[in-house]
Order: C-alpha cells, then sequence, then structure tokens
C-alpha cells in the first residue's frame, strides 16, 4: 500500500511503497526489495531515501518503564533527488541484518513477544520525514539454535523474548539495546527460577550470557547470578553444549 508523503505546502504529496524480496533473514544475512516513490499533484525535492530495521525496545526509567520503536543498521538506497510530479520512480535495495539484530524465530516457532521491521525513511526538504514499515522474520543462527535447544534439552521451557536497552559489559556489543530470551525453571535445577539467555553475536563467534533468578532459603535471600562464554562458529560441532551448559548452570545453582 502506499503512504502519502507530506508536501512542504501541506497539499499535494507524493506517495511511497516498500516491497520486500527477503520475507526472512537470518542475522548478518541481507534483505532485498524495492522502494517505489509516486509524485503527487507538486514537484518535492528528497533529500535522501533509506531503509532500516528497527525493534521494541525496552527502557527504563527512574519511576516507570517504556517501550519505543527503535530503528538501527540503517541503509542508504538512494538521494538527493528531485520528484517530479506524478512521476513514477523505483529503487532496488541491499540491506544487511546487523550480526545482533534480535531473532523472532527459533526452530520453527516464533518467540512470543519478538518483532522486526524493516522500515523505509524518506526524507523530504521542507516537510515532515515519511516512512513506511514492514515486518520480517529473522531466523537463528545456527549456533543460536544448538544452545537454545539445549537450554530446552535441560528441562527449560521457553516463556518469552524482549529487548532492553543499555548494554552488557565484557562483551563486543556494538547495538544499544540486546535481546533477553526467557524460559521458565528446569525441575534438574531446582534453585532456579528462571533463566535468562542473551546472545552478542559477531561475525566468528558469539557471547552466551547466562541470567538465572536464583531461589532463596531461610538462610539467603534471592539473587540473580551471571555467566558468559563465549561459542567459536567454528567450533560449533565439537562440543557437548547441553553438557557444557549443565555444568555451568549447576555451579550457579551452587553459587552463594
Amino acid at each position: 500500500m502506499f503512504r502519502k508523503l507530506l508536501a512542504a505546502a501541506g497539499v499535494g504529496g507524493a506517495e511511497v511503497e516498500t516491497e520486500l524480496f527477503t520475507p526472512g533473514v537470518q542475522p548478518g544475512g541481507i534483505v532485498e526489495g524495492v522502494v517505489r516513490l509516486r509524485g503527487g499533484n507538486v514537484a518535492q525535492d528528497i533529500s535522501g531515501i533509506a531503509v532500516e530495521f528497527v525493534t521494541r525496545v525496552e527502557q527504563e526509567y527512574d519511576d516507570h518503564e517504556g517501550i519505543r520503536d527503535t530503528g538501527f543498521g540503517r541503509s542508504p538506497v538512494y538521494g538527493p533527488l528531485h520528484l517530479p510530479p506524478g512521476a513514477p520512480l523505483e529503487f532496488r535495495f541491499a540491506a544487511r541484518a546487523p550480526m545482533e539484530t534480535p531473532i523472532t524465530f527459533y526452530n520453527g516457532r516464533h518467540l512470543p513477544g519478538a518483532q522486526v521491521s524493516l522500515r523505509t525513511v524518506v526524507e523530504i526538504h521542507g516537510a515532515v520525514d515519511a516512512a513506511d514499515t514492514d515486518p520480517i522474520g529473522v531466523g537463528a543462527l545456527p549456533a543460536q539454535h544448538v544452545l537454545l535447544e539445549a537450554v530446552e534439552r535441560l528441562g527449560f521451557h521457553l516463556r518469552s523474548a524482549d529487548v532492553e536497552a543499555g548494554r552488557i559489559q565484557h562483551t563486543a556489543q556494538q547495538l544499544p539495546f540486546y535481546q533477553e530470551i526467557e524460559f521458565g525453571g528446569s525441575h534438574n535445577y531446582p534453585q532456579l527460577n528462571q533463566l535468562e539467555v542473551t546472545f552478542i553475536a559477531a561475525d566468528h563467534g558469539m557471547s552466551v550470557v547466562l541470567e538465572a533468578d536464583k531461589r532463596g532459603s531461610w538462610l539467603s535471600e534471592g539473587s540473580d547470578v551471571i555467566d558468559a562464554m563465549w561459542v567459536d562458529y567454528a567450533a560449533l560441532g565439537h562440543r557437548d553444549w547441553a553438557g557444557e551448559l549443565h555444568h555451568r548452570l549447576a555451579a550457579m545453582s551452587s553459587r552463594h
């Protein structure tokens, strides 16, 4: 569907439509498509056309928590240009999804709460910028799939996913947010109420951060316990990841 662009004079705006040729992608993959412009009743000067990925990010403030759509991984498409009245123009594009793009699908299932879109931004001289947003599926990387599957084999049950503003220390994080994938507790680790898994993916490997809500006792209060490890993609098939996670989770369960 074409979206109206506001003309500088407030009338006679052009229209924009984006068609994606790539309905799904993995982090690091390429999304291809075409941006179509159609001139309105008056000529318009377009400063630039770009596409960017968008996800919903939770931000904690002093007294409340807010959620806002946040753009990332912007790629220029074309511009500047002059759009004559009624003129149809098309621009092909290929945009790379950042390695840290939140995933929305794992093992054929949608991650509840996870969503990513591709937004087309048309910057119009003297007018309000226009945008057209199209949802896109982001599948788990092979390493993410293996680790999530190992977590489930250990008895944890997938609940939901969200994206939090902020940075995780001692990682090579590039984006100003990170995704948390939440699992309910496992009978194998009765001391852990729930488990959150975060991936900070890069080109050759990824940091995996485990954060568990540890149950309290009559001697101590409950607490959050954290562990982290590095996964080299080249070594993915040469380790028992369920065994590695079991060792780490057992240690987290007994940590004081």
